[in-house]
Order: structure tokens, then sequence, then C-alpha cells
């Protein structure tokens, strides 16, 4: 790449960063629905052309905060994953909990943004992206676990993907990171206990 167009896409990259995490303080603080394009603009000393040259409105850029967001946790989880079958670990239900720790984790991490999602205020469709990432996700469970495609296991695999949705739910509201930590060795112990239930111990 050329110098000149390196600094080019490095500043685009700073740009949007900038953008995203003022958009992140600004919902936070004010909630979607009564924040502004021009609280952001504020926030990040940007221009409004510059937001909507990379985002567009203030829906799109809610929805580029849940993208970033939703694929750092799915990072966390699996490169965890990846780990630990590294590590030798195989037993489906011990790689569930590998990267149901890790996305976890992740989501006390980056609560703050986490929370964003949580409170119902959004912009119209976003209901539609969360079941379907749901789905995604319940989808990636099925074939962690090992489960075949029959209604019974696709079941099996919701209850799993819920025990961690809930759990993460729970972690955005903890106050302190020991808290948080004793949410995740509790969701971890209802998977294996679910597992166990089944007949299928580590």
């Amino acid at each position: 790449m050329a110098r000149s167009e390196h600094r080019r896409w490095g500043k685009t990259a700073q740009t949007q960063a900038d953008i995203l995490d003022a958009a992140v303080a600004v919902f936070a603080e004010r909630g979607y629905t009564t924040a502004t394009i021009a609280d952001v603009i504020e926030r990040a000393g940007s221009s409004v052309g510059s937001i909507y040259h990379h985002f567009g409105g203030k829906a799109e850029l809610f929805h580029a905060l849940w993208a970033e967001h939703t694929q750092g946790l799915e990072r966390s989880a699996a490169e965890a994953v990846a780990k630990a079958r590294e590590d030798g670990v195989s037993t489906p239900i011990a790689l569930f909990e590998a990267g149901g720790a890790a996305y976890l984790r992740a989501v006390w991490r980056d609560r703050r943004v986490a929370r964003i999602f949580w409170t119902g205020d959004a912009p119209p469709g976003f209901e539609v992206l969360r079941r379907q990432r749901g789905q995604a996700w319940i989808e990636n469970n099925l074939k962690l676990l090992g489960l075949a495609g029959s209604l019974e296991d696709r079941f099996v695999a919701a209850v799993f993907t819920a025990i961690m949705g809930e759990a993460a739910r729970t972690v955005i509201g903890c106050a302190r990171s020991k808290q948080a930590e004793a949410i995740i060795a509790e969701a971890v112990r209802v998977s294996r206990a679910v597992a166990e239930s089944r007949g299928t111990p580590d």
C-alpha cells in the first residue's frame, strides 16, 4: 500500500472509531430515542458529513455499534474454543463451556456498550436483527454441542443458548468483576448440569 493510501486508510479507520466511541457515550447517557446526531457530532468532534458518509443516519449508527459489539463477542468465544481444542479439549460440553465463559467475560468487559442494546430503546427493526442473531447463535451451538438437526436437538441447543443469554443479561448489571465471575461460574455449572442430565457428562 502506498504511504499516502495508508495514511488515508488510517485516518478513515480512526474517524470511524472516534464516531463509534462517541455514539456509545451518547446512547448510554441519553438513550437512542433522545440522542441526536448533533450530540454524537459534538462528542466526536466530527462533522455531519463525516457521520453520514461513514454510517448514514442515527439508526445506521446504532446498527453499526451492534454489529461491532456482537462480532467482538463472537470472536472472543471462537478464539476460546479454538484455544481449548489446541489444549486437547474435545468433548462438546467442555468446548461450549470454554466458549460461553469467554463470551460472558467479553460481555462484562464491554458492558457499557452491551447495556445500550438491552434497554428496549432502539430503532425500528432492531428486534428483528436481535432475533436473527439469536437464531444464528443457536445454529452455532447446535454444531458445537455435536447435536443433529432434529426438533428435540434444536430445543436443547436453544436451552443452552438461553442459559448464556440470560447470564449475559445478568453480567451486564453486575457492579464488580467478582460478582460477574460468580455469574459466569454459575452459568457454566448450570450448563454442565443440563448436559449431565441428558447423559452426556464430560
